[in-house]
């Protein structure tokens, strides 16, 4: 009978130990993942492997809204009550990777596993590139600051010879200025 042969691989497949085994031997092969990955950055932690520590939750996020501030992007749309402190929200505070893994591996079956893996590779990549352009564009306008203070930097070395003859020009005009107005006082004195 076709019909029960179905529901037991559906069993294995939902057993953590048949879904680990495999994929702790070799990545799974998907249609996005890119050969510039290595192939175990998709992979789950799984008992057993070691992995690079990564930048905590509280961390990137306040990270990223310090960007977008700075951009002018404004912060990210306001997380819906409650899901602050939901230790099973990747984007929450409280966000807790190994319970969060646990519920997953235990509870999906293969098919849902690499739909959500897909998921996350997608949404790492936009991540990444939204960080990179936003990297892009500060760098871009340090660049045109730089510029900018360096075309001052030449007007002004200009100025300041232009400076100089004012200035010369001025004390000139000054000391005309006191000639002239003790002039006539001596010029009076001499015809009394």
């Amino acid at each position: 009978m076709s019909s029960s042969s179905p529901i037991p691989q559906q069993r294995a497949v939902s057993n953590p130990k048949p879904v680990s085994s495999p994929l702790a031997s070799s990545a799974p092969v998907t249609p996005t993942q890119s050969s510039s990955h290595p192939p175990t950055a998709s992979v789950p932690n799984l008992p057993g492997r070691r992995t690079v520590p990564s930048t905590p939750p509280s961390q990137r996020t306040r990270a990223k809204d310090l960007l977008r501030k700075h951009y002018g992007l404004g912060l990210g749309p306001p997380p819906p009550s409650g899901s602050a402190t939901d230790p099973m929200n990747m984007d929450s505070t409280a966000f807790d990777a190994k319970s969060y893994y646990e519920q997953l591996i235990t509870t999906s079956s293969l098919p849902t596993l690499i739909k959500r893996e897909n998921e996350l590779i997608t949404e790492i990549r936009e991540l990444d590139s939204e960080r990179q352009s936003l990297v892009y564009n500060h760098h871009h306008e340090l660049i045109a600051a730089s510029d900018t203070i360096a075309a001052m930097k030449t007007r002004a070395e200009s100025l300041d010879s232009d400076l100089d003859l004012l200035r010369a020009a001025f004390s000139e005009i000054s000391r005309l200025a006191a000639e002239v107005s003790t002039e006539p006082t001596e010029g009076e004195g001499k015809k009394d």
